[in-house]
């Protein structure tokens, strides 16, 4: 999504909505017919080229592995993973500020045709082979070069026998070790043998001869909301040797040799999601239809060999010879399974779209396309009509995400079919419909089925009132572990374990996707965070206890009050409010942008004790700040905004300050050092969430 004050006359929109670029990272969609380059393309580290893809075009270098600028000839490990995640942030950030306007929603032209098939391989390894219209996708090359070789597999130096025996006797993750779990694996793993996606050989078969690349790491069986468990392979696990050294974890030591450009588009679908809703007519009605891809990294293969890597101790009862299980398939847990694997469906969502692209018709039925019939809504559209259809086409790792807003039956039918032929495009069909790349398990579940109100990346969207709400399972449990929290703090001096706190605080963090300004409540909760105590005590700590508990207050009014899109994001101003402080008092102005209010000045002088606080260089030991004072006057420009404007709600605000500081903390609606700016966002928080407005779009002036 791009700029959305597009025609404004009174800022230009670099400068007034240089927020809105920083909200997300617009796709960059293939159009085979023209050459448009992909999403896989874009060149996110400086062009530099590999010695693994030399022959890549310059303008495919998102094909190539990553290279750091500061070391552009060296391998980039996992080891450097926060270096390159600064990297790809800050050239991410660039170009978004140079991105040009457009729409999320696409418009149906029906123009591409299909080309003259090309002959894919005759035979490839596992299930992941581009086909029909993938072969003409730059990506096309590198995915064929997985298919029939395998994904490279770097990961650093061999270990000795010595390292492989300590990690052998250090065995599964202890949740892998209850009995449940040793039956719900042992079914697991005769499924995957069964279809070659990995071999179980006896530690004293190989023992005295066992291949160079071998390393073992712990398996965890987690619990799953599909089914009764999980499991993920501990690849970040270090192991620390009885001679008091480490072994370093396999994700550490592995080199990245996936396409740089991947994974890119990960953190922006939610948001490209929420956004076109709010771009949707008032009157208009989003169809949504998902398909999930079964078995995801499973269906990807390691190269040849290298499939050693990724070994682990079998759980079984006490008293079993030792028994190693080697997946051949890329596996969960390994820091380069997402993007080799997003490769792919990145991919397929590409070659879906030029699917869509074509005419409305023309394309075959498919054979899951029964289960994209919807409910009465669908029902409810004429069979035919000419039309015209917006869709969007997304793709998260193994998810794809479809959404639309049709004139007809045909044209939802024409998206569906274009959709699952992309995917088989990349994932081949199998004729046995239970182990087809597209899950059919899921399809029985009414994942496909085209519906106005359909759970999609773990929020509920209606796409009649273009709302959105956290799921609901999600709601509860986050609500009664901060119930618990609170109880618990009033009845006994027990502490929260750090690591709970933690994970608890980040889930609110996505759940607060839903909450307008919600993250103006987690200033305090982020302090405790960068202190890494062992335990967390809400009783000792009331800024803290405050913070958790109007947390669960918003997340409580989630359910009654579900969130519409347009309060989500950010766009040219209804209203504008220009204010300054100084030790004296505080003084601003507020106008009327798209909508009319009454020019107003207002002005406020500060009381004594304010005053006598104020830090200066006669009160160096003062403890109010200059930037607090332009906090707080940001605050009352609000409240005064509340006062004379006639309707804030889903309204966007612009609030211009000549104060960085306070810029920064509204942006963020967080405060790092300054208590008294942490109190104020919560404040400020609470405000926004009674007037139901848009996130505020804070501007620095230059005085």
């Amino acid at each position: 999504m791009s700029d959305l004050s597009s025609g404004a006359d009174l800022f230009s929109g670099a400068d007034l909505l240089s927020g809105v670029t920083s909200n997300l990272c617009p796709r960059v969609t293939s159009d085979l017919a023209s050459g448009v380059t992909t999403n896989l393309q874009t060149n996110v580290s400086s062009g530099v080229m590999s010695d693994l893809n030399m022959d890549t075009p310059p303008d495919h270098a998102g094909l190539n592995p990553p290279a750091l600028a500061s070391n552009p000839t060296s391998p980039v490990t996992g080891a450097d993973t926060k270096l390159l995640r600064k990297q790809n942030k800050r050239h991410r950030q660039q170009r978004q500020i140079e991105q040009q306007w457009s729409d999320v929603w696409k418009t149906h032209k029906g123009q591409f045709s299909i080309p003259t098939p090309k002959q894919p391989p005759s035979q490839y390894r596992n299930s992941m082979c581009p086909t029909g219209l993938a072969l003409e996708h730059p990506a096309a090359e590198t995915l064929l070069q997985y298919a029939t070789k395998g994904c490279p597999t770097r990961t650093g130096k061999n270990w000795t026998k010595e390292m492989i025996e300590e990690a052998i006797a250090r065995g599964p993750h202890v949740s892998a070790t209850a009995p449940d779990a040793i039956a719900y694996f042992q079914s697991e793993i005769e499924q995957k043998v069964a279809a070659g996606q990995a071999k179980v050989v006896l530690w004293d078969d190989i023992k005295d001869n066992f291949p160079p690349q071998l390393k073992i790491s712990p398996l965890a069986l987690v619990p799953h909301k599909s089914r009764l468990f999980r499991a993920i392979l501990d690849l970040s696990f270090r192991l620390r040797l009885q001679s008091g050294g480490f072994i370093p974890s396999v994700n550490e030591t592995s080199e990245k040799t996936a396409p740089q450009a991947a994974c890119e588009q990960l953190g922006h679908v939610l948001r490209r999601i929420i956004h076109a809703f709010a771009e949707a007519d008032e009157d208009a009605k989003i169809f949504m239809a998902k398909f999930d891809i079964k078995d995801g990294f499973w269906r990807m293969d390691c190269a040849e060999g290298e499939e050693w890597n990724f070994a682990y101790v079998m759980p079984q009862e006490e008293g079993q010879p030792v028994r190693l299980v080697v997946p051949t398939s890329l596996q969960m847990g390994w820091i380069e399974s997402p993007p080799y694997f997003c490769a792919a469906s990145e991919t397929g969502r590409d070659v879906a779209e030029d699917y869509v692209e074509t005419p409305i018709g023309s394309r075959p039925v498919h054979k899951f396309e029964i289960y994209t019939k919807g409910d009465s809504a669908y029902q409810d559209l004429p069979p035919t009509a000419t039309g015209e259809m917006k869709y969007l086409v997304e793709v998260y790792v193994d998810d794809f995400i479809s959404l639309a807003i049709p004139t007809s039956q045909e044209q939802l039918d024409h998206v569906a079919r274009g959709v699952l032929q992309g995917i088989h495009d990349v994932f081949p069909a199998n004729d046995d419909d239970s182990m087809d790349a597209i899950a059919l398990k899921k399809l029985l579940k009414e994942d496909g089925k085209w519906m106005l109100e359909k759970d999609l990346l773990g929020f509920m969207f209606d796409g009649d009132e273009k709302t959105l709400w956290l799921e609901e399972p999600k709601r509860l449990a986050l609500l009664q572990i901060l119930k618990n929290w609170l109880r618990t703090s009033n009845r006994s001096d027990r502490g929260i374990p750090f690591d709970e706190f933690y994970s608890v605080i980040c889930r609110i963090r996505h759940a607060f996707t839903s909450v307008p300004a919600g993250m103006g409540l987690l200033s305090h909760c982020n302090d405790v965070i960068r202190l890494n105590p062992r335990f967390v005590f809400l009783q000792r700590n009331k800024n803290l206890y405050n913070s958790i508990s109007a947390i669960r207050t918003f997340l409580r009014e989630t359910a009654a009050m579900p969130t519409k899109c347009r309060q989500l994001v950010l766009g040219h101003p209804h209203f504008i409010g220009i204010k300054d402080a100084s030790s004296f008092g505080v003084g601003g102005v507020v106008v009327g942008e798209k909508d009319e209010v009454v020019p107003t000045v207002f002005r406020l002088e500060w009381p004594q004790e304010i005053r006598d606080a104020l830090i200066s260089f006669n009160n160096p030991d003062g403890s109010i700040t200059n930037s607090d004072l332009e906090m707080a006057g940001l605050l009352l420009l609000w409240l005064v905004m509340e006062e004379i404007c006639p309707d804030l709600l889903h309204k966007h605000v612009a609030l211009f300050s000549d104060n960085q500081p306070t810029v920064c903390w509204v942006k963020r609606m967080a405060s790092r050092n300054s208590f008294i700016a942490k109190c104020i966002l919560q404040i400020l928080a609470m405000r926004l969430k009674i007037r139901q407005t848009s996130p505020l779009t804070p501007q620095h002036i230059f005085p």
